[in-house]
């Protein structure tokens, strides 16, 4: 009998220990609160875009100041005397080749174009020199002309001849019929350097690293005889209508 109950023990903490475990409690998911976006009043950009473009190639030495579209310049005054008037580029965001040109100056005398200016971004002396042919070089200092003696001007790759890229401040000139044209490296130039707004000197200075020139061949003699007038008329030497004296 007893071993009977203890059978029955066993068999009892047998069928406990084996029954299935109880499950946890279920947790509740948490479900997030919604925010109710606001409208907010979209922000309006007003850009002021061209509605034409300005294209450097259609300057012409000698034109007549009516006969070129100077919208995009701003005129910054005469110098010497009135015959003498410069204009610069104002809205470069108009000019066709603002993607390598940074400033334009235009050069008037007796409502005349006489010189044109062009400041670029990157240096152009192949371009120019396959474009406009054999130029003449100067070289602009003490440190290239020494170079010069050691290097050649012109160093032959792949096939064809560039301008040896050590030299840093040069300057080439062609002569094409009437024109004149002058493009100056200054690789050394300063361009945080600031000139006063009213001196000429700031239309024409050493800022610049690439700086291309077109003028008429007589340009100089011209702004020389603009400069003596200037000086007549300074001393009071200009002589006066028989009438007005």
């Amino acid at each position: 009998m007893k071993k009977a109950l203890s059978a029955l023990t066993l068999l009892f903490l047998l069928v406990i220990s084996c029954s299935a475990p109880q499950k946890e409690p279920e947790q509740l998911e948490t479900i997030p609160e919604v925010v109710q976006e606001v409208d907010q009043p979209r922000t309006r950009v007003y850009a002021d875009m061209p509605n034409y473009q300005f294209q450097f190639g259609s300057l012409q030495l000698n034109q007549h100041m009516k006969d070129i579209d100077l919208r995009v310049f701003k005129h910054y005054g005469e110098f010497y005397t009135d015959d003498f008037t410069i204009y610069r580029l104002n809205r470069i965001d108009y000019l066709a080749e603002s993607y390598f040109i940074d400033d334009i100056n235009l050069y008037f005398i007796d409502s005349l174009l006489v010189k044109i200016q062009a400041y670029l971004r990157e240096d152009k002396s192949h371009e120019f020199l396959n474009k406009y042919g054999a130029a003449k070089i100067y070289i602009n200092d003490y440190h290239n002309k020494k170079l010069l003696e050691t290097e050649k001007v012109l160093i032959k790759d792949d096939g064809k001849y560039r301008i040896n890229e050590n030299l840093d401040y040069y300057t080439l000139r062609w002569k094409r019929g009437e024109t004149d044209i002058e493009y100056i490296v200054n690789k050394k130039a300063d361009s945080t350097k600031t000139i006063a707004a009213d001196d000429i000197r700031y239309f024409d200075d050493k800022r610049h690293r690439f700086k291309l020139t077109f003028q008429s061949y007589d340009y100089d003699n011209q702004l020389a005889w603009v400069k003596w007038e200037s000086y007549k008329e300074a001393r009071g030497l200009v002589a006066k209508p028989a009438e007005e004296q």
